[in-house]
């Protein structure tokens, strides 16, 4: 697996084997070596901390771990870089290895998330019902264990009610609150609930302690992606449902949805105050226009004149977009590096920079969580960076 990283990195978490902001897109670093042939399917990332999860359900972290967040640290722990044992921050991709209550090892999962301090993983378990593994730290709920419960340093499973039959689909995690989307439609979400993310039924609570049912959905929900302080619920793509569970204040405008034409969408992607919405390509064709809204003081939403997109991955306040051509453009606030070197005196990239391959392209982007830090799956090692000037005067 190649996996190449750049923007900020005091923990860590960009498992590059140190703990500096990097600008330009640099290959992580494991601290052994992985399955032959298995891929990333999916990453997650907290305020100090990076998951990642494989085809196969291995999940490997780095980052702070101060608090378990990243997993256990076995007796056997040893960095190569250092010589030594660092139990506070990971700065290789280390695998996930978990037991549960009974001392079983539990070693595969098939969904993940993370809030800022904490990680959220569903095992892998096709016999039973789904577990869901919490990690890290909860002073406000975020981990669904109980109030009093502020800690899982080694993991701890939360308490789930699910009907016989009913599995986890799909989970979503912002800074403070969860959901986790079931296989008869239903959502069940914890954490902060104050502002509406959780929906209007859980809103008087404040804190949702342990998982419950969110309600008011309108139509069968089949995934979720989380804002800070908002929540989008996901139904069927092809007809161009969602809808947006949030404060009625409305900051940034989160909740006026603006219509779709019709439209259906390939994927919905949240930072923490926007919403980005891929349309659907037409037939035979890969790229679609995303339609996009909220806050936008730092240009995190698309600039005019951005080509349509292959994929969209968004951050906290920053955007990366794939081209056809297997570029990538990166477009918000990049004050740590997170959108490349060519930034103004705010951190701000203007319209947008552009990453070039030689002779490769970007298999995919990520930049999950919502954080500073940007992600890109790479087919070959060899690459170079160009200007935005220059990519501008090139395309335009």
């Amino acid at each position: 697996m190649r996996l190449f990283a750049f923007g900020s990195n005091g923990s860590g978490q960009l498992a590059l084997g140190h703990k500096e902001d990097v600008s330009s897109p640099t290959q992580c670093l494991f601290s052994s070596p992985t399955i032959p042939d298995d891929e990333i399917i999916h990453m997650a990332a907290g305020g100090n901390h990076t998951l990642l999860l494989t085809k196969r359900g291995c999940v490997y972290a780095a980052g702070c771990n101060s608090d378990g967040r990243c997993g256990p640290t076995p007796s056997t722990a040893y960095d190569e870089s250092t010589g030594s044992v660092d139990k506070d921050d990971l700065l290789r991709f280390r695998r996930v290895l978990l037991t549960d209550e009974t001392g079983l090892p539990v070693e595969f999962f098939k969904c993940v998330s993370a809030t800022w301090e904490g990680s959220v993983l569903v095992a892998l378990n096709k016999e039973n019902e789904d577990r869901i593994f919490v990690l890290g730290s909860s002073p406000k709920g975020e981990l669904g264990l109980g109030s009093g419960v502020s800690s899982a340093m080694n993991g701890m499973s939360l308490s789930l009610s699910l009907p016989p039959g009913t599995s986890i689909t799909a989970l979503a995690s912002g800074m403070g609150h969860s959901v986790a989307v079931t296989s008869n439609g239903d959502v069940l979400g914890w954490g902060g609930a104050r502002k509406g993310q959780l929906g209007d039924s859980l809103k008087g609570q404040k804190i949702v302690w342990t998982p419950a049912k969110v309600e008011g959905i309108p139509f069968r929900a089949t995934a979720a992606v989380c804002g800070r302080e908002f929540t989008v619920i996901v139904g069927q793509r092809e007809a161009g449902e969602f809808m947006v569970l949030g404060d009625r204040g409305n900051r940034w405008g989160i909740l006026n949805v603006p219509s779709l034409g019709g439209m259906g969408y390939s994927d919905i992607g949240a930072s923490w105050h926007g919403i980005y919405v891929h349309i659907a390509p037409e037939a035979g064709n890969s790229k679609a226009p995303v339609i996009a809204w909220g806050r936008d003081d730092r240009g995190q939403l698309p600039p005019p004149r951005l080509p349509e997109p292959v994929q969209v991955a968004v951050g906290s306040e920053h955007v990366l977009a794939l081209l056809e051509g297997g570029e990538v453009a990166t477009f918000g606030w990049g004050e740590h590096g997170n959108c490349g070197p060519d930034t103004d005196e705010k951190g701000e990239c203007g319209r947008h920079v552009q990453f070039g391959f030689v002779a490769g392209f970007c298999a995919r982007c990520w930049c999950e969580g919502r954080w500073c830090w940007s992600w890109m799956c790479d087919k070959l090692v060899e690459r170079e960076m160009r200007s935005r000037s220059e990519w501008f005067n090139t395309h335009f």
